[in-house]
């Protein structure tokens, strides 16, 4: 029998109860497991990850916190009782969800929030949620509308607009199933107008993927939905359930469509979390977990393990993440290729979206051109690569007038730097406080505290939600 190494100790949840009880971090037969034992239900010895040696390995990413200005959880209360990123949290918000309706209009039996019911966010109590953001964060970066199904929010473009004027919200995301896209064309136009990413669910090419994760076929209608978005050049990004047994053959045609496809920026793969409605599903021994999914899209030949770097900013083993820029004669870069690592590290540190504010975009230009300037300036491709970059440079001063403007420079620099992003998500089963507590998306509520995305998705007894 293997030995059993202690990685760490933490506290999870139980998986009958949800109860916070203590658990240990256990390194097994090379892989990760937790062993956690109830008061009422007793031990549990579950895996959480694959790879013991790359969990270490990833760990040394960690960086020091960037708190928000304020927050409005109460640190008062047993961590995660009083929720809503206080002086508790680890870490400052980088992407707010907000969820602005419970409806849909899919029964997707994978959903987490057991999405279907029949509540909305008013006008009123989104303009409150955005104010308390940026009262604890000076600028976001990117602000997620999810749902449910947001696109069947009666006052959607309202609620669009209201995020849209805000001058410290650089980009607005849509997360959308795009099911409603091909009924009214009016509303694809609305949000062409806007220039909102829509963040298209998006899981193969194959129905007996949406089968099991939709619980029906999708595949035609997704590809007329994605001719609809390219035809109209819609900034595009693709999200991707991804699970063993159902999508793992999937990546390489996922990797060519994100790579070829001019209007879509970047791809976001989540492993499926057996939470939620997704309880009822057969678990696997083993669950498709983050180091597996970067092997797999290394497999395709079309990007490099050394490509990915986990996220800093929160807990490094929720999140990891490639850019590419995209040359003026089609090939394509790994940034963390191109870049010194510990400055590569540095500009990630503390956000996922790098180079929008003025200081970060200086460093930026002065690394690149350091680089291309040295030994590295042998490399065939680095005329190309620094044509590129001094391009974007310049069209981003011209656009910003003068003045650094994140907004420009987001826009100009979307369509040559794409990215892959692998998060995460936790289940009830390898909930880890720790992780948690590190946690940089969270769902906003009315009010105005921010719930960490796993508390919210697992842990809810634990939190009086407003």
């Amino acid at each position: 029998m293997s030995e059993r190494l202690l990685l760490g100790m933490t506290q999870s949840t139980c998986p009958r109860c949800r109860a916070l009880i203590p658990a240990k971090i256990i390194g097994y037969e090379g892989d990760v497991y937790m062993d956690k034992f109830c008061p009422e239900h007793g031990s549990h010895f579950v895996f959480i990850r694959s790879d013991v040696e790359d969990y270490l390995r990833t760990l040394r990413y960690v960086k020091p916190a960037l708190k928000p200005h304020v927050a409005h959880g109460d640190e008062h209360a047993p961590c995660p009782s009083g929720c809503g990123f206080c002086d508790w949290h680890e870490q400052h918000l980088c992407l707010p969800i907000i969820e602005i309706t419970q409806a849909c209009n899919l029964d997707c039996p994978i959903c987490i929030v057991d999405a279907g019911k029949d509540e909305q966010m008013s006008i009123g109590e989104f303009s409150h949620v955005l104010d308390c953001l940026l009262d604890a964060e000076p600028q976001i970066d990117v602000l997620n509308i999810s749902g449910g199904e947001p696109l069947i929010h009666p006052d959607l473009i309202a609620i669009l607009d209201e995020a849209l004027k805000r001058p410290e919200i650089v980009r607005v995301s849509i997360s959308t199933n795009g099911l409603r896209l091909l009924e009214d064309l009016s509303l694809l136009e609305s949000l062409e107008a806007r220039d909102v990413v829509i963040a298209l669910q998006f899981d193969g090419f194959d129905d007996r993927i949406y089968e099991k994760l939709r619980a029906r076929p999708l595949l035609d209608e997704k590809r007329k939905i994605l001719d609809l978005l390219i035809s109209r050049d819609v900034t595009t990004s693709l999200t991707m359930t991804a699970g063993r047994g159902i999508n793992e053959d999937a990546f390489a045609d996922m990797l060519e469509l994100l790579f070829s496809t001019p209007n879509i920026v970047s791809m976001m793969i989540q492993p499926l979390i057996y939470d939620g409605r997704a309880r009822d599903l057969p678990v696997p021994d083993k669950k498709l977990t983050l180091p597996e999914i970067i092997q797999l899209l290394a497999a395709t030949g079309m990007v490099r393990r050394e490509d990915f770097t986990p996220l800093p900013c929160c807990h490094p083993v929720c999140f990891s993440l490639a850019f590419f820029l995209i040359t003026e004669n089609g090939n394509r870069h790994a940034l963390a290729k191109l870049l010194d690592s510990a400055a590569w590290l540095d500009i990630i540190a503390n956000k996922a979206v790098f180079g929008l504010d003025e200081n970060e975009h200086e460093a930026i230009r002065e690394m690149i051109y350091d680089l291309w300037s040295g030994p590295a300036a042998a490399n065939p491709e680095s005329e190309s690569v620094l044509n590129t970059v001094r391009n974007l440079l310049r069209e981003i001063s011209r656009k910003s007038c003068g003045c650094f403007d994140p907004r420009q420079a987001f826009l100009v620099g979307e369509r040559k730097i794409k990215s892959v992003f692998i998060h995460a998500f936790q289940d009830v089963d390898n909930f880890d406080l720790a992780r948690a507590r590190r946690c940089c998306n969270g769902y906003p509520q009315k009010d105005g505290r921010v719930i960490p995305a796993c508390v919210r998705n697992v842990a809810p007894r634990c939190v009086s939600w407003g």
